[in-house]
């Protein structure tokens, strides 16, 4: 998985880290409002239980007055029959009353366990949605960091990639240059001399070997999904293998230039020349008349992030042109 594949997975990552907190933040938020309307019944339980303790005590308190036989007095002191009847009612309903109180006290006793333990679940629930918040949090921290390292990345990337086509597009401008004064020096055909282009598709490989990068739009192997330009062939061949020349031609130029190591270029007349680089030292001396098949030079170490092998390019009338229409 690329960058750019990691980084829509970290933003996916982030959008869901945030919305698990958003839903934290909801839980949290109904888990706060009912633990506070929680509190409030339990409160009011509490108070209620409370009223009821009070008035049951006040209850005892008066029959603990009224001595041993409590209520019994009321009968006691009766002196008629009609007197006794309106005890036995009277006391008929103070013991009704006393034992509603006493159920309703021991009703809201049992009413105030159950808010009691509401609410106690409720400040636990409370607890497991703030831990799960601070985990979310950090989650979501982590998502942020990753997006942000690897928007990093990209950006080096991304300028490292400015950087390598800078030095392309200036390694390409110094062979240009170097081509261009190269031709206007360019010699012309001797009469009854042949031309390099009667040969055309059937020229020798400057060395026999696999294709390493071929010529023109290629993709670059540092950066995905983005191409480069080959002006010519880097041919895959061990280093110290002999570089022939492809036809007879004047060596015009034999030395280091930058991205092309020491490099060999051929004028073969008839505004064709062939171009062989990353060579080591000790190539054949400009000035030279070469002969076909002749070694112009050794294959070198690769470069730094380059193909191993030779670079072969071949120039038809000031432009470089794909070697496959030249070799067989």
């Amino acid at each position: 998985m690329d960058t750019r594949e990691q980084l829509e997975a970290a933003e996916a990552n982030l959008e869901l880290r945030t919305t698990e907190r958003r839903v934290l933040e909801i839980r949290a938020y109904e888990a706060q409002r009912d633990a506070a309307r929680a509190q409030a019944d339990r409160d009011a339980a509490l108070r209620h239980s409370g009223e009821l303790r009070g008035d049951l005590a006040l209850r005892l308190s008066a029959l603990y007055r009224m001595g041993r036989l409590g209520y019994l007095q009321t009968l006691a002191s009766a002196d008629t029959e009609e007197s006794f009847l309106r005890g036995l009612q009277l006391l008929s309903f103070l013991a009704a009353r006393d034992a509603r109180l006493l159920r309703s006290y021991e009703g809201s006793l049992a009413e105030l366990a159950v808010k009691e333990k509401s609410l106690a679940a409720l400040r636990a629930s409370i607890a497991v949605v703030a831990a799960e918040t601070r985990e979310a949090e950090r989650a979501l921290q982590r998502a942020r960091a990753e997006k942000a390292a690897l928007l990093a990345r990209l950006e080096r990337s991304a300028e490292e990639q400015r950087t390598n086509v800078a030095v392309l597009e200036d390694k390409t401008s110094r062979l240009a240059a170097l081509l261009e004064l190269l031709e206007t020096r360019g010699r012309s055909l001797p009469a009854g001399a042949v031309s390099i282009r009667r040969y055309k598709g059937a020229l020798d490989w400057p060395a026999r070997g696999k294709v390493a990068v071929p010529f023109g739009r290629i993709a670059n192997p540092r950066f995905p999904r983005t191409f480069l330009r080959s002006s010519g062939w880097t041919i895959d061949v061990p280093t110290g293998t002999s570089v022939k020349a492809v036809f007879a031609g004047d060596v015009v130029y034999a030395q280091w230039l930058k991205g092309y190591g020491n490099l060999v270029v051929l004028d073969h007349g008839d505004g064709v020349f062939t171009l062989y680089g990353h060579l080591m030292t000790g190539t054949v001396p400009r000035g030279t008349r070469v002969a076909l098949g002749e070694v112009v030079g050794r294959v070198a170490d690769p470069p730094e992030e380059e193909a191993a092998g030779v670079f072969f390019e071949i120039r038809e009338s000031r432009t470089s042109v794909d070697p496959h229409g030249w070799l067989r």
